[in-house]
């Protein structure tokens, strides 16, 4: 088994624990906290990460780990694991569905594994640097689409967006042949498999919000990048764009 065979297989018993612990934690009465900037926050958001954590200093103790809830652990390798246990706390918190957990893994920087694990109904997106982006035991593929007229789009929470990015979302929401609102980073796995095919998110994403979507986008043929059309990194935070096709992505750049 490759070191990156090894990296995949320990990303998928992570998601198969957080998976575990945000079902049940979902199912039982939500208790609901703050952060001091607003967001939502429960248990299973610490719970998961804490393990998850654990889990990669037993396995890789010289990786380093950067995590919603715990900030930054510097390793001495080039090897960083980018973790958010619970994306879309605001969704899960109030009893609804689109939330995921997210794990990538970042080589000097540069995602190159992500997986995308939805607990509630229990399946999982997972994709890795020359391995593909696999969705339940087959590998997929984005449709491919080059027309922003026949597209379908996801747009993100409309308060999420400022400044220059909200000149792309009052564009985008009268484009497209459909539209969908504010499915987080599950869209993206709905990209890779051919449903979806221009996804845009606003100016409230950090690293562990994006490194996990980049490797699925892009192993599935897609394109993942900031507004500007610059390649996203372990260093990058704000509004994130993905297409189906390189020909649709420079199209909404041009927008």
């Amino acid at each position: 088994m490759s070191d990156l065979e090894h990296y995949i297989s320990t990303a998928l018993k992570l998601a198969a624990d957080a998976t575990e612990t945000a079902h049940q934690t979902w199912s039982q009465d939500l208790l609901v906290d703050y952060k001091a900037d607003g967001s939502a926050l429960t248990q299973a958001d610490l719970n998961i990460e804490i393990r998850w954590r654990e889990a990669i200093r037993k396995n890789y103790p010289s990786h380093g780990i950067l995590g919603e809830e715990f900030g930054t652990e510097t390793g001495d390798s080039a090897f960083t694991w980018v973790l958010d246990p619970i994306d879309g706390t605001r969704a899960f918190g109030a009893g609804l569905l689109n939330y995921a957990s997210l794990i990538s893994l970042c080589r000097d920087g540069t995602p190159i594994l992500g997986l995308i694990a939805l607990p509630m109904p229990g399946l999982l997106f997972w994709a890795a640097e020359g391995h593909g982006t696999h969705f339940e035991g087959r590998r997929v593929h984005t449709s491919g689409r080059q027309e922003l007229d026949h597209s379908v789009i996801h747009l993100a929470n409309p308060e999420s967006f400022g400044s220059e990015s909200l000149s792309l979302y009052d564009q985008l929401k009268t484009k497209g042949k459909q539209r969908v609102y504010d499915a987080g980073s599950p869209a993206y796995g709905a990209l890779s498999r051919g449903l979806i095919d221009l996804s845009l998110n606003g100016d409230d994403l950090d690293a562990f919000d994006i490194c996990a979507l980049c490797p699925i986008v892009q192993e599935a043929g897609g394109v993942i990048s900031d507004l500007n059309g610059k390649p996203l990194s372990i260093l990058s935070k704000g509004a994130i764009v993905a297409s189906a096709s390189p020909a649709l992505h420079q199209h909404v750049l041009s927008l």
